[in-house]
């Protein structure tokens, strides 16, 4: 494709459309609560270019949200028939909607916005061990010139800040991941035990990552919460109903009776609705969406967020020294420390000289 710039969507336009009124209105709210403008289903989500890959000759290409509509094709026929009464739905129908819930949520701006967390971490933590005389040879050796006291002082501040450098999450990995995982994650989603919930009255809101993964309340945060960590998948499907998608193995029951678990319909109350609208905004990244004329989020804590956690390393601060974290250590403690390694094998580890300077993806610092 020619290199311009492109209006995609992070979450699918025929799913906002259950939640718009009979004008294809939506309102968006914005985290923690305002501004509240009311826009059309085709630009409540749009975000330039976000999933267009740079190809290896530096073209730009956007295939793979070529891709991803034809599994919206499938997946909104699927969704038309949930909510014109079909439920429990089987063979392609179940296929397709499954891997649109996988789509969902791992096209999210909150798993791209991750990895880049993740990144700058690892980052923090082997400059850190490495230390700032390593991190004046990386540069010099990359750029071929000599690195001041005051230069390197800046340079390891900011990488070794809380959280690492600040990079911009990159759209050829995002996807790399996204096409990695996809399969399987849907899979995974197809063989759960799905719940609908059908409500008379009370609204339900979504936002720009409507598939929440919600935990037990006794999950431990060091584990994190992820596909395989989750209790449940939530995903409201129209400003009437909502989907709840659980493990099977979260279940008390034995393998042959939870197998016989049918999926089945649940009559939504006042508390259920405020549940799910609470765990949805808690989940929001920067949008909730709700149909124009009704009032969902009334009550609610709407999250700010900047408030909001990023994955991070536990511990990683206590190994981030100046001096590098093996200074002072004895030639027979180093070579014990390198005997745990099999010589000539590639033990897949990484170390300062595997990072390229400068860091791919890097914004600019705020020196100070």
């Amino acid at each position: 494709m020619a290199d311009r710039i492109r209006r995609q969507h992070t979450v699918s336009r025929f799913y906002l459309k259950g939640f718009a009124d009979n004008a294809g209105k939506i309102r968006r709210v914005s985290l923690p609560g305002q501004p509240s403008i009311i826009l059309s289903t085709g630009d409540a989500t749009v975000i330039k270019d976000f999933y267009t890959v740079t190809l290896p000759d530096g073209s730009l290409s956007d295939f793979f949200e070529k891709a991803f509509s034809r599994i919206e094709g499938e997946a909104a026929e699927a969704l038309r028939l949930i909510l014109a009464g079909t439920w429990p739905i089987e063979g392609r129908a179940r296929e397709a909607f499954a891997q649109w819930v996988a789509l969902q949520h791992l096209r999210s701006e909150d798993v791209r916005s991750s990895q880049g967390h993740l990144n700058a971490e690892m980052i923090r933590l082997i400059i850190g061990v490495s230390g700032k005389e390593a991190l004046r040879s990386l540069i010099q050796n990359s750029e071929s010139r000599p690195v001041s006291d005051e230069e390197l002082d800046r340079e390891w501040r900011d990488i070794t800040k809380p959280g690492g450098p600040d990079i911009t999450p990159n759209a050829n990995q995002h996807v790399r991941l996204l096409t990695g995982l996809l399969p399987t994650t849907a899979a995974y989603l197809r063989d759960c035990h799905w719940t609908l919930f059908q409500f008379d009255r009370r609204s339900i809101a979504t936002s720009d990552h409507p598939v929440s993964l919600v935990v037990a309340p006794d999950h431990q945060k060091w584990q994190g919460v992820g596909i395989a960590t989750a209790e449940l998948f939530l995903v409201p499907l129209g400003h009437r109903a909502a989907l709840t998608i659980q493990p099977r193995r979260r279940f008390p029951q034995t393998t042959m009776e939870v197998q016989r678990i049918p999926d089945f319909t649940q009559k939504g109350t006042t508390a259920i609705a405020r549940s799910i609208n609470q765990e949805t905004a808690a989940r929001a990244r920067k949008y909730v969406y709700h149909h124009p004329n009704e009032t969902p989020l009334k009550g609610l804590y709407l999250p700010n967020p900047e408030t909001r956690d990023r994955p991070s390393i536990s511990n990683a601060a206590g190994l981030i020294r100046e001096e590098g974290l093996f200074a002072g250590m004895t030639d027979k403690q180093l070579k014990a420390l390198s005997a745990t390694s099999v010589p000539g094998e590639d033990n897949g580890g990484m170390s300062i000289d595997d990072i390229p300077w400068p860091i791919p993806g890097r914004l600019p610092k705020k020196l100070n």
